[in-house]
């Protein structure tokens, strides 16, 4: 009778059990807002909101008993079988293949699957029992939880206790490796959060490539230079770039120049300029974006450490890192990175050193520069001129032409290490110092200065 009564308990107790495993599961998977649509349903709404406002507290209390259970389901079963062998150690070796067995299938498995299956119907049909779980409780599973702390500090728990941004990233990642997203979706969450990560000056149009216009032009001066560049806003300077006196809008200069009344001087840019946003370059797109929302600007002027012009960031600059390069009709289609064959490619000198990197899967992380050209650069230690290449991680850069009034290297050809080898170059960065053969043997007896000044007239 004793057996039979311990048997029919273990019964019970995992079946409870079970029941608690499919509530952790389908309280752990359901959506929060959901949960808040479901409190409103009559009868429930006072269990749920309870549940909502102590989350961490009610979890905690349903693991506990969850726990409790499968243990107390064990017990009973070993006991059982005490009574019905005489040997005590094969009792206990019968009782914990059986309840390994039984608990893998009907406490770990099948009702994790069956909660996450039907969560919402879990849910609403266990909501009570998760209260007054907890409600016998009472503190006790905060004063286990503080115990936990106490034997592994440093450990988060409560609030923060939940998916981490790697963890999270990695679900992404799994997701999209087995279809359940699409790829352009992980992406688009990646750069999410890499949003936070990113410094407004690998973001900015550099100093350099700022289409500017002088303080004391007239608005139809100001005109022509709005439609020879496609651009609808402009920094206003003073004596250099170093003076920004406003930012030129296109819509006010239209706007200023049709209501001139007859005979009327019209106005300078510098008259017609808004009022100058100004942002280091260390700050993060992140917090710039958030901040441009609010205050309903479109464009900013990035400062260096020493207060000098760095560059210029717009509000597309900033979209651009979440979504993708945005490309209107009036902007130039030119890709940013062409194919040449294998291993080889054409990409421009403002490309950013991680998208070259990941062009060969290989990690080129700098914190002094953030684009290819600037690369070439400090490995070749000098101005690169066309010709000019360096080997950085087994990536060989080669200076190809320049632009521009400045004569600045615009593309550079990159090689990738051959496939053998392409584990060996990982850390590996060298300056082949070799130029190309018209600009290297007539300028190699002179200094550097005049060799730069020298190939880089006699190249454009």
């Amino acid at each position: 009778m004793t057996v039979v009564a311990l048997l029919v308990m273990s019964l019970v107790f995992v079946a409870i059990a079970a029941v608690l495993t499919a509530a952790d599961a389908a309280f752990s998977y359901f959506p929060r807002h959901d949960a808040e649509s479901l409190a409103v349903a009559r009868g429930r709404s006072l269990h749920l909101n309870r549940i909502l406002a102590r989350p961490v507290d009610h979890m905690n209390a349903l693991r506990f008993w969850r726990i409790w259970f499968e243990m107390a389901g064990a017990v009973a079963v070993a006991l059982s079988f005490v009574g019905l062998a005489d040997n005590v150690w094969v009792a206990g070796l019968l009782a914990t293949v059986l309840m390994a067995g039984v608990g893998f299938v009907l406490v770990g498995v099948s009702p994790r699957q069956w909660g996450r299956l039907h969560s919402a119907a879990v849910v609403r049909g266990t909501a009570w029992l998760i209260r007054f779980l907890c409600w016998i409780l009472g503190p006790i599973p905060g004063w286990l939880v503080r115990l936990g702390t106490a034997v592994a500090p440093g450990v988060a728990h409560g609030e923060d206790a939940f998916v981490s941004e790697e963890e999270f990233l990695e679900f992404v990642d799994r997701a999209s490796e087995s279809e359940m997203i699409e790829d352009t979706e992980a992406e688009l969450i990646h750069s999410v959060f890499d949003l936070g990560d990113t410094l407004v000056r690998s973001v900015m149009v550099p100093r350099t490539d700022m289409v500017c216009v002088e303080a004391d032009s007239s608005l139809e001066a100001a005109t022509v230079l709005f439609l020879r560049s496609g651009y609808s806003r402009m920094p206003v300077i003073g004596e250099n770039t170093d003076e920004i006196l406003g930012i030129l809008y296109l819509k006010d200069v239209v706007a200023r120049s049709r209501d001139l009344a007859e005979g009327e001087e019209p106005p300078t840019a510098s008259q017609v300029a808004r009022e100058v946003r100004y942002v280091p370059e260390s700050k993060l797109v992140g917090d710039l974006l958030r901040e441009l929302q609010v205050e309903s600007t479109h464009v900013a002027i990035v400062i260096d450490e020493y207060g000098g012009t760095a560059g210029l960031v717009t509000l597309e600059d900033l979209i651009e890192e979440i979504v993708g390069e945005i490309v209107d009709e009036y902007d130039s289609a030119t890709p940013e990175v062409q194919g040449l064959g294998e291993r080889q490619y054409r990409v421009s000198a403002r490309l950013g050193i991680d998208d070259l990197g990941e062009l060969f899967d290989i990690d080129l992380d700098d914190d002094e520069v953030d684009t290819a050209g600037g690369l070439l650069a400090k490995y070749l230690g000098r101005v690169p001129i066309v010709g000019s290449e360096v080997e950085v991680s087994g990536i060989t850069l080669r200076a190809e032409r320049l632009e521009g009034r400045r004569n600045r290297v615009s593309h550079i050809i990159v090689t990738g290490p051959a496939p053998d080898a392409a584990d060996e170059s990982l850390n590996f960065a060298h300056y082949n110092g070799t130029q190309s053969r018209d600009s290297r043997d007539d300028e190699s007896n002179h200094d550097d200065d005049h060799r730069r000044r020298g190939t880089a007239e006699s190249e454009s």
